[in-house]
């Protein structure tokens, strides 16, 4: 249990909370690729940029090296993005949506359902096969909070779109209904 559902779970209801996609990692493991085919095309033509440059520049122990340095860094990058992911969380509750990211630097966001005004999930076609993406959340004053990286964004933004629903319903604004809007890559929306 995390702190957010920890924090309102003697106060309010948490009716639904965000899943964050393990699909971060894409980004370090690019990386990894890419300098582990940097070193490997450099180990297989190490004779060939030697002799080209008249000295000895490239030699296996340099290209161990090489190989071991940048796997350390991106094993850092990845302990990083995990740490950065662990620490952020997403909930809805019956009155409001709460947002906490961070670990050193904590950024707490409490917003009341009734200043939602828009809730957007946008998805590039990749996000979409792999069932991720982003949600915006437009607010009556100031810029949209965006969310990325969630799990099933559609499903979460039905869920925050619900709860809007349900708590201007209870709290007597009967004829208000909040828009859900999804928007593809090409910007259609349906």
């Amino acid at each position: 249990m995390k702190v957010l559902e920890r924090t309102f779970k003697k106060s309010e209801r948490v009716v639904a909370k965000a899943r964050f996609t393990y699909m971060v990692f894409l980004r370090e493991i690019f990386i990894a690729a890419l300098l582990g085919g940097i070193i490997a095309v450099l180990w297989i033509f190490t004779p060939q940029i030697n002799e080209l440059l008249k000295r000895t520049i490239l030699t296996q122990s340099i290209l161990k090296y090489a190989m071991v340095g940048s796997a350390g860094f991106v094993l850092v990058l990845m302990v990083f993005e995990a740490i950065a992911m662990w620490h952020k969380e997403a909930v809805i509750t019956d009155r409001k949506f709460v947002v906490r990211t961070g670990m050193f630097r904590i950024v707490d966001l409490q917003l009341p359902l009734n200043k939602i005004e828009l809730v957007r999930v946008d998805q590039n076609l990749f996000q979409r096969v792999l069932g991720y993406g982003n949600v915006c959340i437009s607010v009556d004053s100031g810029a949209p909070i965006v969310i990325k990286g969630i799990v099933a964004p559609t499903r979460f933004a039905q869920c925050v779109t619900r709860q809007k629903n349900r708590y201007e319903y209870e709290s007597g604004n009967k004829s208000f209904t909040l828009q859900l809007a999804t928007t593809v890559q090409n910007g259609a929306k349906y």
